[in-house]
């Protein structure tokens, strides 16, 4: 299994790199890295508690970061793989290998004309939304990796101050090693169509999206949708909004319409660069919709708070995931202190790898699934940053309700658990809290805590996890960390419940 995914991942970032013109490659900034960890736990395989077996774990994690920004192209890259060697058997329950790779790129192939944009990713993820949810490497508990990459060509056209129109296609394909989760492709075509300029009091757009799904379980499918808006500027921070359009999707649903018209009407408040407020309700096929977004920038603080209600799938938010983005909200909050974003980028990703930073703050868990579902989703996020501290907090509220029939996860789930993902919630936070004691020391504390429930088979269970860190850079290329961490949470399926202690001592070394 182990040399299988290595096939299939070291490609995904080749797929990124063929994309980039040749004129731009001297601009490269490359950084090879390895990390070493001995990590003791006494529940490795994240079992029951009566069924728990303590390990020593060595890691070594050899990886390298990739940047280039330049006005042609904008390229981000990170990859990591970690090999595994244990002191008494492994367990089943426990990895040998596994992978990690996030990239992006942005690229002007045509001046003012031709652009694309490319992502690539792997990652380990939760199966169950049930079950374990750790932040360790080792333990593949209800957890499997998933290969993601996304192309997208587009054209952009400013037709004077009157309007701009965009015309994009993008295929993407999304893989994983998780039985009975289907391998997807998915060919979109969106045009966008926006006033100029010139409607300085009354503004309008027009959007339409194409998608063909092919799934190697579900049924092919696609999906269109139309959708005009307008923009009334009562003064130059506030406006009103509104929207009417169409949606269609041909999943076989559970006797409800898979169409119908959409409508809203709301409001877009901007009083400065630093503030936005954007909200909207409306109907859509599937019932009432809201919308909102807001944001707010201080010199030491950056808020957010975000809702949104949508028809998607679990492979879309493998694509493009809807959790609180961590280098976005460092991004903002490192803004003051480094105004060029190349710096700022190098800054928030050295202060990530330092505290071992996921590359999303903590929101629900995207369990895998085959079919359509309707999800409302609910997030608010604030980051602070003092002299020597700095603090990140986010809450989140999650439902899901099945749209397509259940017979498409079967084989995921089993036939005892076909209802499990009908109609679930999932609610929790997550804090960071920092303290720099000096330029080369610092102190971490964070919490995780979800509760999760299955409201159709009336299942429910809590996970925590709690974790204290002190890092140090002995050297501008050498650093090292010595962390607690207690894991612990039910097993609703098992009818039972999970406790992992460990200690782990990290040595990081740049070249």
């Amino acid at each position: 299994m182990a040399e299988r995914r290595t096939c299939r991942a070291l490609p995904l970032l080749g797929t990124v790199l063929a994309l980039l013109p040749a004129a731009v490659q001297a601009a490269w900034q490359v950084t090879p890295s390895v990390e070493v960890r001995e990590t003791w736990s006494d529940n490795a395989a994240l079992r029951p508690d009566n069924q728990k077996e303590s390990q020593f774990i060595t890691s070594v994690s050899p990886g390298i970061q990739v940047m280039n920004n330049t006005p042609r192209l904008q390229f981000t890259a990170s990859y990591q793989l970690s090999a595994f060697a244990y002191s008494n058997e492994r367990l089943n329950g426990n990895e040998r290998i596994n992978h990690n790779l996030n990239a992006t790129a942005k690229g002007k192939l045509i001046q003012d004309f031709l652009f694309v944009d490319a992502q690539a990713g792997i990652t380990q993820t939760p199966t169950s939304a049930f079950g374990p949810v750790s932040d360790n490497e080792y333990s593949n508990a209800n957890r499997s990796e998933v290969r993601t990459w996304r192309v997208s060509p587009y054209i952009l056209h400013r037709f004077g101050g009157f309007a701009t129109a965009e015309l994009r296609y993008a295929h993407d394909l999304v893989d994983s090693d998780a039985t009975g989760f289907g391998r997807s492709t998915a060919d979109t075509a969106t045009v966008n169509i926006n006033s100029g300029p010139v409607f300085r009091t009354l503004g309008w757009g027009f959007q339409a999206t194409r998608q063909n799904l092919d799934d190697s379980i579900a049924p092919e499918t696609s999906s269109s949708t139309a959708l005009a808006s307008l923009r009334y500027m009562l003064t130059q921070q506030f406006s009103l909004t509104a929207t009417g359009g169409y949606d269609k999707f041909d999943y076989a649903g559970i006797g409800q319409g898979t169409q119908g018209a959409s409508w809203s009407g709301g409001f877009a408040w901007n009083p400065s660069s630093r503030t936005s407020l954007t909200a909207n309700a409306g109907k859509r096929y599937y019932g009432n919709s809201y919308f909102l977004a807001a944001t707010h920038r201080s010199r030491n603080t950056v808020w957010s708070i975000n809702y949104n209600d949508n028809v998607t799938t679990s492979r879309e938010n493998f694509l493009l995931p809807s959790a609180v983005n961590t280098a976005s909200m460092l991004d903002q909050l490192f803004l003051p202190n480094y105004p060029d974003p190349v710096l700022r980028a190098l800054a928030v990703a050295a202060y990530m790898r330092a505290l071992n930073l996921p590359a999303t703050l903590p929101d629900s868990v995207n369990y895998f699934s085959n079919r359509y579902i309707l999800q409302r989703q609910f997030n608010a996020s604030v980051a602070l940053r003092s002299a020597r501290t700095t603090t990140m907090l986010t809450l989140f509220k999650t439902r899901r309700e099945a749209l397509s029939l259940l017979e498409y996860d079967s084989e995921l789930l089993g036939s005892s658990q076909q209802n499990l993902n009908d109609n679930t919630s999932q609610t929790g936070f997550a804090l960071m809290f920092d303290y720099r004691f000096n330029p080369r020391t610092n102190a971490s504390l964070s919490a995780n805590v979800s509760k999760t429930d299955s409201h159709t088979l009336g299942l429910g269970e809590r996970n925590r996890q709690y974790r204290a860190m002190l890092s140090r850079s002995f050297q501008a290329r050498l650093s090292g960390s010595l962390e607690l961490r207690r894991n612990y949470g039910g097993l609703a399926l098992q009818q039972s419940s999970y406790t992992e202690n460990s200690v782990a001592a990290t040595l990081s070394m740049k070249f």
